[in-house]
């Protein structure tokens, strides 16, 4: 970050120490200070009586001095709940806030921004959490990611968009970062270009991604960033914010004219202000010469180094955690950190022997695939929240840990509390999205069910809305799944694929 950036940054929260103090004092309303505050990457939780504060992890990266930042504040200000999000953040909870401006400033000293966290704007740019380092990958895309991370914060507080913009960058056909299907997205391909897909997203009417680039060269990836902002700052609904998102825009203009306009777009930008870049993608030199094999542990594309992979249940671990995990890796070489859009974290660049004592200190993490299932912050703290999508989770793999089922008898699953979808659930094999069901005239918490979505690059899709589950009632349709997939014995995806009949029946039993 350049340090004009920084110091502009900086100036700004004094504005942010203003505003808070006055919601403190109760001087503005809930509505309006979230107006304001979550332009900083802060919110009010529920009940205004605390708040909590996000912290852009360009590209989900976290190193030693980001971690250590991270370990000292929390121990500095009392801090005991941190959430790794769906966009590759950190999320500090339970704040007084009066320390989140002393926070925010210190943070800039670590290349950590808060500005745009939250609220209308560039939010923090997405990258595959193994770029670099996965042996299946089409190329290193992550020194893009952080060039297009470095372009949209130095214009973060330059432009009024109408809503959020989320970017993204996929590495390989896992499409971890769902780059097909964000606000915009750049998915590599074997000849080392990227496809580039727009006006996709989330939530109310999910929309897949507009397919606006073919095999564009890397260095040219600015001009189409630059182009997404101005259409979007140009078609985009400035007064109604439920259809102020980049996706409406394919109702707007109609895909044809929305392929057109960006395009054009596109071409302007080409002969306009020089956005050229040029990149050379980092050699990690580390070797090792030791083998290991392990459920957690994947073989990286450089000879005898691994990544260990961490999933703190929920994506919520305490500080003493983070701790724990930096006294580890702190003498390690070239070991850092990536959070996965999973909610889980990896530790990479490991020898053998390094991913062994990761992997003794992580050991309270996620037992299994089902256990590795995401989820949104949930209604305890999210102000909009309609469901308890952690607390959710939480029974849930309680309830499935005292049950004696093979381990993948049950796939991830993804919880939202609302439908905002920050928990990502129409992209689940199991999804979940908080609502309310009328029964006879009397509400009940309950939650809609999708079924059959689908990340991957090759066989993308959202799920199939089949109806709402009573929230009383979510571990027994789970657990009428895993008896029919034991029963077969065999995981859950080999046999969802042929018994579409026997899910039916359980839906019959379950589904209101």
């Amino acid at each position: 970050m350049k340090d004009a950036l920084r110091e502009e940054l900086r100036e700004e929260i004094r504005l942010f120490h203003e505003q808070t103090q006055q919601f403190i004092n109760k001087q503005i309303s809930v509505k309006d200070f979230k107006g304001f505050s979550g332009g900083f990457g802060s919110y009010a939780q529920r009940g205004a009586q605390t708040f909590m504060l996000r912290l852009r992890m360009n590209q989900g990266v976290v190193t030693k001095d980001k971690l250590k930042f991270l370990c000292d504040t929390s121990e500095q200000h009392g801090i005991t709940k941190l959430h790794f999000t769906t966009c590759q953040t950190i999320q500090m909870h339970d704040l007084s806030g009066t320390e989140i401006p002393y926070i925010m400033s210190d943070a800039l000293d670590h290349d950590i921004v808060c500005r745009g966290g939250g609220g209308d704007f560039p939010r923090n740019v997405m990258c595959s959490p193994l770029s670099g380092v996965d042996p299946d990958e089409y190329f290193d895309v992550r020194p893009y990611a952080e060039c297009v991370g470095d372009y949209l914060l130095s214009i973060v507080n330059k432009f009024t968009l109408p809503r959020k913009l989320k970017v993204a960058f996929s590495s390989s056909d896992k499409n971890e970062t769902h780059a097909n299907f964000r606000d915009l997205g750049f998915c590599a391909n074997a000849d080392h270009t990227f496809d580039v897909y727009c006006a996709g997203g989330l939530g109310n009417n999910p929309r897949m991604g507009v397919k606006v680039g073919h095999h564009v060269q890397p260095d040219t990836i600015l001009f189409y960033v630059s182009a997404m902002v101005l259409m979007f700052m140009e078609h985009g609904d400035y007064v109604n914010r439920a259809k102020a998102r980049t996706r409406y825009l394919q109702d707007t203009l109609g895909v044809d004219g929305l392929l057109q306009d960006y395009q054009d777009k596109v071409e302007k930008a080409l002969r306009g202000e020089n956005l050229m870049v040029h990149i050379e993608e980092p050699v990690l030199k580390k070797t090792g010469d030791k083998t290991l094999s392990d459920r957690r542990v994947i073989a990286q594309k450089q000879q005898g180094l691994y990544a260990v992979y961490y999933h703190p249940l929920g994506g919520c671990l305490a500080p003493q955690k983070l701790r724990q995990i930096y006294e580890t890796i702190k003498d390690m070489e070239d070991v850092e950190l990536r959070i996965t859009p999973q909610q889980g974290v990896y530790i990479i660049n490991c020898t053998a022997d390094e991913a062994k004592a990761v992997l003794a200190i992580t050991e309270d993490g996620a037992r299994n695939r089902f256990e590795e299932s995401v989820s949104c912050i949930g209604a305890s703290i999210c102000q909009v929240g309609l469901r308890d999508s952690q607390g959710t989770l939480r029974e849930a793999i309680m309830y499935f840990r005292e049950k004696d089922y093979p381990a993948d008898v049950l796939p991830r699953i993804f919880i939202s509390g609302c439908t905002s979808s920050c928990g990502t659930n129409q992209i689940g094999a199991i999804g979940f999205q908080g609502t309310v069901k009328v029964i006879d005239k009397k509400p009940y918490p309950a939650f809609q069910v999708s079924l059959y979505g689908n990340d991957h690059a090759k066989d993308t899709r959202f799920g199939d809305i089949v109806g709402a589950v009573l929230a009383d009632d979510l571990c027994l349709f789970l657990q009428a799944i895993a008896d029919h997939v034991s029963a077969h014995g065999e995981s859950y995806e080999a046999w969802i694929a042929h018994n579409a009949d026997e899910m039916e029946a359980i839906l019959k039993k379950y589904i209101k």
